[in-house]
C-alpha cells in the first residue's frame, strides 16, 4: 500500500500555542510539519494562539494556509517579563483554550498531535479520548530536566512540578517522539515511559534552496569575516555568557564583525548595552532571506546553557547542516549534538563556556579558508517525511 493511500483523508488535530506564521523555533516547525500532511492527504485542524514568539507580545494574525483550518485564541493575553510567570501563563491559558474547544468540538480526530511545551493541557485528554483514536505527543523541550541544574530552592520546586505534569502528560499519549536520542532516555527514565512507545526524530531542514540574492548585502558584507547567532535568544542560550564570547573573538581579530540576529526581551536588553560597530544586533531577517543569512554567515554558533543539552536539539541545526556554514557549538560532555558536528566538516564543539579556549577555536574557524560542501549521508537523518509517516501510523502499527 502506497504511503499517500495510508493517509488519505486523515482528521489531523494538530495542540500547540505556536504556529504559522511564527518566524522560528517551536511555531517554524509546526508549519513545515503541517505542510508535508496536507501535502500527503490530510485534513489539518490547529489549535494555536495568535503569534507571540519570539517577543512575548500577542500580534494579531488571520493569515491562512491552504487545507488548514486554524482556530487561534489568546488574543488579548498579556505575557510577564519574568519567564516563570510567562510559562505560568501560557500553561493556563492554553488548558482553558483546549478545555473549551474540546467541549465545543464535534468532530472526532484520527490522530491529535500535542507538541511539547506547554504540557497541562495533556492532562485533560483522559477526559476527551472518546474525540481522539490516537495521541502522538513530540517533546521539543523538557523542562523538567532544568530542576536538577539550578539550585534555588523555589525554581527546583516549579520545575518539580514541571516535571509531574510532563510525566502524566507524555505518559498519556499512546506515542511520544522526541527531538533525540538523549532527550528521549533522560524522558524515559525520569517519567518510566515504556521504550517501546517512543521514537527519535530530528528537526527536519526546512530550505530547500540556498541562494545569496545579496538582499543582506548591507547587513553581512561580501567577504566579510562574519561571526553570528541567529534565532530565539532565552535563558536556554545564555545571552550574557554569548555576548561576552563574541567581544573576546573581537578583541583578538580586529577584522571579525559579530552579528546577533534575535528579537524579544532578552534581545533587547543586550542590545541597548553591548551594541557596538563590530557587535550588531538585527532584527530576525525574513524566511525567504534565511538561506542568504546563512551562505553568508561564516561561522554560526549554537549556544547551549549548561546542564540543559539533554533537554532540547536545537531546531535550525538541520538548516545549518545544509548550508555548509562553519558551526560552532557550546553543549554539554556526552550531548549528542557532539556525534552530530563530528560527522560534520565545518562544525566544532565546546563542553564549558571558558571564553578564553571558545575565543580561540573560533578565531581559528573563522580565519580557515573552507569551502561549503555538506555530508548528505548526515542530512538524510533530518527529514520530516519519516515523521509524518509514524505519526499517521494506524494504532498498533
Amino acid at each position: 500500500m502506497k504511503l499517500s493511500d495510508l493517509m488519505k483523508m486523515k482528521q489531523v488535530l494538530i495542540l500547540s500555542p505556536f504556529f504559522y506564521p511564527e518566524p522560528i523555533s517551536t511555531g517554524k516547525y509546526n508549519t513545515y510539519l503541517v505542510e508535508e500532511m496536507v501535502k500527503q492527504g490530510c485534513e489539518v485542524d490547529v489549535w494555536c494562539s495568535h503569534p507571540i514568539y519570539p517577543s512575548w507580545s500577542v500580534s494579531e494574525s488571520k493569515a491562512e494556509m491552504n487545507g488548514v483550518n486554524i482556530i487561534r485564541g489568546g488574543r488579548f493575553n498579556k505575557y510577564p517579563k519574568n519567564p516563570l510567570l510567562r510559562r505560568a501563563v501560557l500553561e493556563i491559558w492554553y488548558t482553558f483554550f483546549v478545555l473549551k474547544s474540546l467541549i465545543f468540538c464535534k468532530k472526532k480526530y484520527d490522530v491529535v498531535v500535542p507538541i511539547f511545551p506547554p504540557s497541562v493541557f495533556a492532562l485533560l485528554f483522559p477526559l476527551f479520548k472518546r474525540k481522539f483514536t490516537r495521541i502522538f505527543g513530540i517533546v521539543h523541550d523538557l523542562q523538567g530536566v532544568y530542576a536538577e541544574k539550578d539550585a534555588g530552592f523555589i525554581k527546583k520546586i516549579i520545575f518539580g512540578l514541571i516535571g509531574f505534569v510532563e510525566k502524566r502528560a507524555f505518559n498519556a499519549c499512546d506515542h511520544v517522539a522526541y527531538l533525540s536520542e538523549g532527550m528521549r532516555k533522560t524522558a524515559n527514565g525520569l517519567y518510566s515511559i515504556r521504550p517501546e512507545k517512543t521514537s527519535v526524530f530530528y528537526p527536519f531542514v526546512t530550505i530547500n534552496e540556498f541562494i545569496d540574492r545579496a538582499n543582506l548585502s548591507t547587513l553581512i558584507k561580501d567577504g566579510e569575516k562574519s561571526l553570528v547567532y541567529s534565532g530565539a535568544l532565552g535563558e536556554k542560550q545564555n545571552g550574557h555568557g554569548l555576548v561576552e564570547l563574541f567581544e573576546a573573538v573581537l578583541a583578538q581579530d580586529d577584522s571579525v564583525v559579530a552579528h546577533i540576529f534575535s528579537m524579544g526581551p532578552i534581545y533587547n536588553l543586550l542590545k541597548g548595552k553591548f551594541e557596538s560597530e563590530r557587535l550588531v544586533f538585527h532584527d530576525l531577517v525574513d524566511e525567504g532571506d534565511l538561506p542568504e543569512l546563512l551562505l553568508r554567515s561564516m561561522v554560526q554558533v549554537v549556544p547551549q546553557v549548561e546542564g540543559s543539552s539533554d533537554g532540547s536539539l536545537p531546531s535550525k541545526l538541520p538548516n545549518l547542516l545544509a548550508s555548509g556554514t562553519g558551526v560552532f557549538c557550546i553543549t554539554d560532555q556526552g550531548s549528542e549534538l557532539i556525534d552530530i558536528l563530528e560527522q560534520y566538516a565545518h562544525g566544532e564543539t565546546a563542553t564549558s563556556w571558558d571564553v578564553v579556549t571558545n575565543s580561540k577555536t573560533l578565531v581559528d574557524m573563522l580565519n580557515r579558508n573552507t569551502g561549503k560542501d555538506v555530508n548528505r549521508v548526515l542530512l538524510s537523518k533530518f527529514t520530516k517525511e519519516s515523521l509524518v509517516a509514524k505519526v499517521l501510523e494506524e494504532e498498533g502499527v
